[in-house]
């Protein structure tokens, strides 16, 4: 029942792992429950701490979290029930229980990928954030990530434009959304796949819970990718999490000497996989989900997924990739004569010449020129920083872009 799971979790003093413990050794927690301070001696309990924290039998705070779950929509699962990933269930300390809105999905048979960074990511590191998120879901992975500020967000806006679900792990309750400007993101989300919180409802978002919150993350996925990371950031708790559950870690490099960095390029130095796409990360487990993971950039292999996936009963399908953001060109005061004929530039590399050719004197947003120029979003920037320090190009504010 799942009165008696919500019981078992909330045994103060417990833990997930002494849960976890105890789950092995009796099986469920109706067990547990039923058994009394004479019987956990008798099976080896020797701990008088234990005895007492498990001889309290009511079920009242159970039965509200239950009647809370009601009320606000959420959907509880239990450590027993059958969708239980069994991916969560290898780590050391599984959550006994997990709140959840929207579908959860079956996580043994998607390619989960972790995507984690800082709060405080630069323009480099938010831009690559959505990129990997997108390119992870529409090439058939399963994105999982936290909800918060930064890297979190941007990953879960370029998830949500792919055809997979996706995963939100909050460190709140789910009727205690945090941060608060991304509740509408996550309504999406639990239409596009599920929230999920190991904490009852009504639990605010305590700094100490989303360390926490973390093993979950890498829990769910079979890889973690650190987009960008300070020395000292949640995101490399989530690797060394992922490293001890036995999961492989990703990084994107980072600019040299800038601090939020220095944690994700410490995990490359360290032996983490460096990587410049959704592909890299998707490639090494194609093997495994031979029907589910493709190159994303091949309009032909998104049309595989999307049949695979729905069985050909959508209609005719656009590639994500031809036009992601159907946006209206916007127009804009004119500043100064643009000629078609393009100024001569020397010395320009190859992905410079190759971006300044997707510009012209109407603004275009970074994410757009990633697309038109087929080059990964770190390559789009380092070439837009060198024609800007050349005076070819200038930066406008919303990460547009447009020609000198």
């Amino acid at each position: 029942m799942q009165e008696h799971w919500i019981w078992l979790s909330g045994r103060k003093g417990v833990g997930p792992v002494g849960c976890a413990y105890l789950i092995e050794k009796f099986g469920t927690a109706e067990q547990i429950y039923a058994m009394t301070s004479e019987e956990l001696r008798e099976q080896g309990i020797t701990n008088p701490n234990l005895i007492r924290i498990l001889a309290d039998k009511s079920l009242d705070a159970a039965w509200d979290v239950v009647d809370a779950c009601e009320h606000h929509g959420i959907k509880i699962l239990t450590y027993c029930d059958e969708i239980y990933p069994k991916r969560l269930k290898s780590i050391s300390d599984p959550p006994m229980v997990l709140y959840y809105k929207g579908e959860f999905p079956y996580v043994d048979e998607e390619a989960g990928i972790g995507i984690v960074g800082t709060r405080k990511g630069s323009l480099y590191g938010l831009l690559n954030a959505k990129e990997f998120g997108k390119s992870i879901a529409c090439g058939g992975g399963m994105v999982v990530t936290g909800g918060a500020r930064g890297i979190d967000t941007m990953a879960l806006k370029g998830a949500l434009e792919g055809q997979t679900p996706v995963i939100c792990v909050l460190g709140s309750g789910l009727d205690m959304l945090y941060p608060h400007e991304n509740r509408d993101l996550f309504l999406q989300v639990s239409k596009h796949g599920c929230l999920i919180s190991e904490y009852v409802p009504g639990t605010r978002a305590y700094p100490g819970n989303f360390p926490v919150r973390n093993r979950i993350i890498s829990g769910l996925s079979l890889g973690v990718l650190v987009v960008e990371a300070p020395e000292r950031s949640g995101a490399l708790i989530t690797a060394n999490h992922a490293l001890e559950q036995g999961r492989d870690v990703f990084a994107v490099p980072g600019n040299i000497g800038t601090d939020a960095c220095l944690g994700s390029n410490r995990l490359l130095r360290e032996g983490a996989y460096m990587v410049e796409s959704g592909w890299d990360i998707l490639s090494m487990y194609q093997s495994l989900f031979p029907n589910k993971l493709y190159d994303p950039k091949k309009a032909e292999n998104i049309k595989k997924l999307i049949s695979y996936r729905y069985s050909n009963t959508l209609p005719v399908y656009t590639p994500v990739y031809e036009n992601p953001f159907n946006q209206k060109k916007i127009d804009i005061p004119e500043k100064k004569t643009y000629s078609d004929e393009k100024p001569t530039l020397n010395n320009l590399t190859p992905d410079e010449q190759l971006v300044l050719d997707h510009l012209t004197a109407e603004r275009i947003h970074m994410d757009n020129l990633t697309v038109a120029s087929g080059l990964p979003v770190s390559r789009v920037a380092a070439a837009i920083t060198l024609l800007q320090i050349k005076k070819a190009v200038s930066r406008l504010p919303g990460n547009y872009v447009i020609r000198n």
